[in-house]
């Protein structure tokens, strides 16, 4: 894999990204992509320790990374004065299991329910929704410095949405045959003002009539977003009292993030 440079306020670090799996980063469409798939020293070293409020994602101010080749940006919401990764975020794991009755709480938040991560050993995992009583915790991802394509990324569950999912939780019950849980991806830009500008949006089911739409990784084709300054990822449900009333973890995870180089 290539080795590229990255600096952060942390200093600079080694992280790497590799081309698209096909084809050492180019298709027979002529376009370049390169895929980021948070693996190196750099990205070990976000992946906290405990998974529930430690050091990194709780007690210090503004959880962030950055990858240089693809100019993706992440950094954990601040809302309550606080920036915390319970505000939503997006957080680095290589934590995985294959048996879901291992993670069934908030302090297995970023264990992943498969083998592994899709390539490599690290991957990403999202927590946060948006609701009128707790606020916008989605989480974002998005361009450091100019609009981009980004074309793909590879889903799986989290541990602790799972079982809770299949066979509930403190807060709420198992899903039923008519209830279903899926992400919304909106993607953003900036007007001249640099205020946001709603696009367009894609959805990817996590639960479906009460079942897991899919196991261990699936490829979710985010190419209708178009070009974009930022996406903002959201949890949904169609259960009653709509997001303010949904009780289940709002994680998943992802991995092998494709980027569309103009």
């Amino acid at each position: 894999m290539k080795k590229i440079f990255l600096i952060l306020a942390l200093g600079a670090m080694v992280a790497s990204c590799s081309p698209d799996e096909n084809s050492g980063g180019s298709l027979d469409d002529g376009k370049t992509r390169v895929t980021l798939d948070f693996e190196g020293a750099y990205w070990d070293a976000l992946i906290d320790n405990p998974q529930y409020n430690g050091e990194l994602l709780y007690k210090q101010e503004g959880y962030s990374w950055y990858d240089e080749a693809t100019d993706l940006y992440s950094t954990v919401n601040e809302l309550w004065y606080t920036a915390a990764y319970w505000n939503g975020g997006l957080a680095v794991s290589n934590y995985y299991t294959t048996d879901y009755t291992t993670a069934t709480s908030f302090m297995e938040q970023l264990t992943v329910f498969t083998e592994g991560a899709h390539s490599g050993n690290n991957c990403i995992v999202h927590n946060g929704y948006k609701c009128d009583m707790m606020g916008d915790a989605r989480s974002v991802l998005q361009f450091k410095t100019e609009a981009g394509f980004i074309e793909s990324a590879w889903v799986a569950h989290t541990a602790y949405s799972y079982s809770s999912a299949v066979q509930g939780n403190d807060m709420a019950d198992a899903l039923t045959a008519e209830q279903s849980i899926w992400i919304e991806a909106k993607g953003y830009t900036l007007d001249s003002e640099g205020k946001e500008v709603e696009g367009n949006a894609v959805q990817l089911y996590l639960y479906e009539n009460g079942k897991a739409s899919f196991d261990g990784w699936k490829k979710w084709d985010l190419s209708t977003l178009g070009k974009v300054n930022k996406v903002k990822f959201d949890v949904q449900w169609n259960g009653e009292g709509g997001a303010d009333k949904f009780m289940h973890p709002a994680y998943f995870a992802l991995d092998d993030i494709t980027v569309v180089k103009e």
